[in-house]
This record gives C-alpha cells, sequence and structure tokens, in this order.
C-alpha cells in the first residue's frame, strides 16, 4: 500500500493541482508551516506561536528535492517535461559509463569516445528554461546532469592545481608536442612557432619537408628527424633510441617511438617522441553508414592500439629518468586503452590545463589525443592546448620543473 504520503501527492495530481508547497515543521515541533512563494531562503517564523522555521534550511531543501519523485501537476506539459529530464539524466549516466568502461572495448562506446561529446549538452537549451518557468526542483538534476557531461564525459578539467604552483622562470622548461599534417599548409614557420610558444624543446609528428628544411636556418638549436618524427631542442641531443617497430608495420600499424637524451644541467633529460596508431579508418566508414565495415576495421585497429600502447610503455619504462613522454596517442584520456598503459604517468594537462584541452580537430569533432606525460620526478606547473596554426591539430604545450633529481 502506498504510504499517506504519496496518496496525498498522486491525488494532488489528479486533481491538477501543484504539489510544490514547501511545507514544514517550526522549531517546537508543534506546527506544521506553509512557506510563502518567493520566502525560500528567509527566515521565518511560525504564526501560531512564534517559533523559528528550519533555521539551517536543510529540511525544506529535503522537501524541495522530494518533489522530483512527482511531476509538479497532472497538466501534459509538467509529465512530459518530469519525463524528458529523467530520459535525459540517465542517457548522460550511461554515456559517461560507456566512456570509461566500455571504450575500446565496444564499437559503439568507441565511437562516442572519438565523437562529437558535446552533443549531449544540447538539450539543456531546452530543458532549463522549461524547468524554470514550470518545474524548479528538476534544476537540481539538470546541474547534476550538466556537470557530468562536461566532466567525467567531455573532460573539462578547472586547472586549480596550477594555482598553488607559482611560474618560476629559472627552473621550468616548457615542452611542446605538435602533429603537423606534413607541415605543407602550415600557417607559421618553424622559427615563428619556436618563438611564438617560446619552447625549450618542440617534439613534431608527421613533420614533413616543411619543418625538416627549416633545420639548416635554426641556429643555436638542435634537431633531429627520424622518419615522420622530429625532434628541436635548446640542449644537445646526445643520444637517440628507436623502438623496434618492423612487426606493428607488417600488421598495418603505424607506431613510431624515439627516445632522446638531451644534455640539460643539471641532469640529462630523457624525451620520448611517439605517434601511435589511429582508428581513424574504421570510424570513418561508420561515420558514412557503413557500418558491417567499418566495425570490422575499428576492431582491427583497436587490437592494434591495444598492443603498440603496452609496448610504448614498456619501451619508455626501460629508459631512464628524469623523463618526458609526448606525442600523439591518438587515444583520449577516458580510452581504457589509454588508460591501462599510462594511468601511472601524469598528464601535464589533466593535471593542471583549463577547459577541454583539444588538440585534434575535425569539424565539429574535436578530440584531446595530444599528450605530454611525466614521471614522479616532475612538478607540472601548468598546461595549455596552444592556437590553430594550419594543421588538423593544436599543438599542446606544458611548463614543467623538476622536483628532485633522480637518485639522490
Amino acid at each position: 500500500m502506498p504510504s499517506l504520503r504519496l496518496r496525498r501527492l498522486l491525488e494532488q495530481l489528479r486533481s491538477g493541482i501543484r504539489p510544490d508547497s514547501i511545507i514544514v515543521r517550526c522549531a517546537g515541533k508543534k506546527h506544521r508551516v506553509r512557506l510563502a512563494p518567493g520566502r525560500f531562503w528567509q527566515g521565518a517564523k511560525c504564526r501560531a506561536c512564534g517559533a523559528s522555521v528550519d533555521p539551517t534550511r536543510l529540511r525544506r531543501i529535503g522537501r524541495w528535492l522530494l518533489q522530483l519523485r512527482l511531476p509538479a501537476s497532472a497538466r501534459p506539459r509538467d509529465r512530459y517535461l518530469w519525463v524528458a529530464t529523467g530520459v535525459y539524466v540517465v542517457l548522460v549516466v550511461l554515456s559517461a559509463l560507456l566512456l570509461w568502461v566500455l571504450a575500446d572495448r565496444w564499437w559503439l562506446a568507441t565511437t562516442l569516445l572519438f565523437g562529437p561529446r558535446w552533443v549531449l549538452l544540447l538539450p539543456l537549451a531546452f530543458l532549463v528554461p522549461l524547468a524554470i518557468r514550470w518545474d524548479r526542483p528538476l534544476l537540481a538534476p539538470l546541474a547534476l546532469a550538466a556537470l557530468i557531461a562536461l566532466g567525467p564525459v567531455m573532460g573539462i578539467r578547472t586547472g586549480w592545481r596550477a594555482w598553488f604552483v607559482p611560474p618560476d622562470a629559472e627552473r621550468d622548461i616548457r615542452i611542446a608536442t605538435f602533429n603537423a599534417q606534413g607541415a605543407g599548409s602550415l600557417e607559421l614557420s618553424v622559427t615563428d612557432m619556436l618563438l611564438d610558444w617560446d619552447v625549450d624543446v618542440l617534439a613534431v609528428q608527421e613533420c614533413g619537408s616543411g619543418i625538416t628544411g627549416a633545420f639548416e636556418f635554426l641556429e643555436e638549436w638542435h634537431t633531429d628527424e627520424t622518419g615522420s618524427l622530429c625532434l628541436i631542442s635548446r640542449w644537445p641531443i646526445v643520444e637517440k633510441r628507436q623502438m623496434e617497430r618492423e612487426a606493428f608495420a607488417a600488421a598495418g600499424g603505424g607506431a613510431m617511438v624515439v627516445t632522446y637524451r638531451l644534455e640539460r644541467e643539471p641532469v640529462p633529460v630523457f624525451l620520448t617522441n611517439l605517434h601511435l596508431t589511429t582508428p581513424r579508418a574504421g570510424l570513418e566508414r561508420i561515420r558514412s553508414g557503413d557500418l558491417q565495415e567499418g566495425v570490422v576495421r575499428l576492431a582491427g585497429k583497436t587490437t592494434l592500439r591495444g598492443i603498440e600502447h603496452p609496448r610504448a610503455r614498456r619501451w619508455v619504462e626501460e629508459q631512464p629518468h628524469p623523463h618526458i613522454v609526448v606525442g600523439d596517442f591518438n587515444a583520449p584520456p577516458e580510452s581504457v586503452i589509454y588508460r591501462d598503459a599510462w594511468a601511472d604517468w601524469t598528464n601535464a594537462f589533466s593535471r593542471a590545463g583549463r577547459g577541454f584541452g583539444f588538440t585534434r580537430m575535425n569539424g565539429w569533432i574535436q578530440a584531446r589525443i595530444d599528450h605530454i606525460l611525466v614521471d614522479d620526478i616532475w612538478t607540472v606547473v601548468r598546461a595549455w592546448s596552444g592556437p590553430d596554426v594550419g594543421s588538423d591539430h593544436k599543438p599542446m604545450l606544458a611548463e614543467l620543473r623538476l622536483r628532485r633529481i633522480a637518485g639522490r
């Protein structure tokens, strides 16, 4: 049998009366007091005995939230709004679960991982104004859904940790990673990028002749080209090692991983520049409507990525420290493959970035797939995504500081 309170609410709904009055007991617990409209946060006293009414405001908040159990009235508009809000909240929660549990394990979740997640915010443009007008308690679940959509789903960062690490020009170094898309359409020269971004090290993927052709003009800089990976450093490059990639190439993968030793005082810095396989071939087929072929191709690329990331991680672990890993991972931070391989490395933007940090641009689809990772010897001062300079990627930049000297 339904409770007395529930029966009253059902009767009110049937009669078309809004059950949204806030009724609480006075401090003497002798009388039930109905708070007048517009007096939600204001202090109130019982007219019968003069005792204060809910001075902490906790009981009225509880009563307000209880109204979420049912629509504001039996009118169709209130019922439809109540149902639409519930459906939207469930949709956002399911999207977050898909990303964090099934991305890279199920094709639909992987498509969402690399898709336009911002569309989940669009229903708020309609639901919030309607809730303000007709049923304000619904603003609570809508606000919760918005936070989940912005945070766990879209990956927004507040950068609050950077507030507690003031910059130190004497100790900080600035690193940038950038997929130049062959450098054929860049709006800035290499020299301009180095000056505008004021970096100490620039790691480039898909560098192309537009990058390498400028090496001879970069006086006082140290450069290297290995395949499609390039490095430009203020400090001498005294050693280079490349991870074996023939097995990946034979399977259709494009993984390239190169580690450098940079001679910087007081200790050398080891930096790995990498470019791992993209699932683009399968995703493009799915988006074009060829679902069957797209799912097959996506599964193949996902399997290959699931091999490349752990292998690259093992390679990095074999190198000395302090170590920085940069490049085009072709995996957002929510990716299961990425998290399984790199979870114990600090992602600079996740740690001290602000906003979404998107680096891959494909029209109205954007993602953060270019990363700067550091071991526990580094402190991330701040991180940010750079400007659009003509590639289909934006650069990712970070300022880092040695926390301690390895082995001391």
